[in-house]
């Protein structure tokens, strides 16, 4: 409430008065309903969700790994936890180097390949006691700097092709975004088992579904135009 308060005292709105634009709610509504038919937007969206989904299972999850099972102190989780958050900021600023050189949709690819083998090992070595407890550290650890790539290029991805209506676009981005990333974390305490592995089938389940469905958002689509909104090929 504080935030909001503040937001409408001290931040005032800095579009021009006559660039902005007023829609009605049924246009709204149609513009919402021509984003949800872009099959390379809901694409980007659930890929997007599912990224949401590994960072809130982890978040979850993370607490009973590391202190219940490990035997990691308060203190030295904080550490930990803040070397993991370290990571996916540090990939998030690298990022912008990057794309001097790549483009967005070769490093969504690599990121998602990288974050699915480490998922998917780190449910691997959960399961098995392989390689003990820093394994699991070093395999979250590329798990979670992944998603620091990923994030901000799914994002671009997703809102580049509707610049007449990248406020809906990124208002709907977000809500799928955090609905499955709540979601996902719901899913570590619902089947919760007293071990590490619900929160580490969940990333990897996520990890599966963010590779697909970035797979898909890649695949060539027809050029739609509809509310004043544009969509590439």
């Amino acid at each position: 409430m504080l935030s909001l308060l503040a937001t409408l005292v001290w931040l005032p709105e800095s579009l021009p008065e006559e660039r902005r634009i007023r829609h009605r709610l049924r246009d709204m509504a149609a513009g919402y309903r021509f984003l949800l038919r872009n099959r390379r937007y809901c694409a980007h969206a659930l890929a997007l969700g599912a990224v949401a989904g590994i960072n809130f299972s982890y978040i979850s999850g993370a607490p009973q790994l590391f202190i219940e099972l490990h035997g990691v102190s308060p203190q030295q989780f904080g550490i930990l936890f803040g070397l993991n958050a370290f990571g996916l900021i540090g990939a998030s600023q690298l990022n912008r180097r990057l794309l001097r050189r790549y483009p967005s949709e070769l490093l969504m690819g690599i990121a998602f390949g990288i974050n699915l083998m480490s998922a998917l090992l780190l449910a691997l070595a959960i399961a098995s006691g392989l390689g003990g407890f820093p394994a699991q550290l070093v395999l979250l650890f590329i798990c979670l700097c992944t998603t620091g790539l990923l994030y901000p290029n799914v994002t671009a991805l997703a809102l580049a092709p509707f610049g007449s209506m990248a406020g809906s676009a990124s208002a709907l981005l977000g809500t799928i975004q955090y609905t499955l990333g709540a979601t996902a974390g719901a899913c570590v305490g619902m089947f919760h088992n007293g071990t590490g592995l619900p929160m580490a089938l969940t990333m990897a389940g996520c990890a599966v579904a963010g590779t697909v469905a970035a797979v898909v958002a890649r695949k060539p689509q027809p050029l739609l135009r509809e509310c004043g909104a544009e969509a590439s090929p």
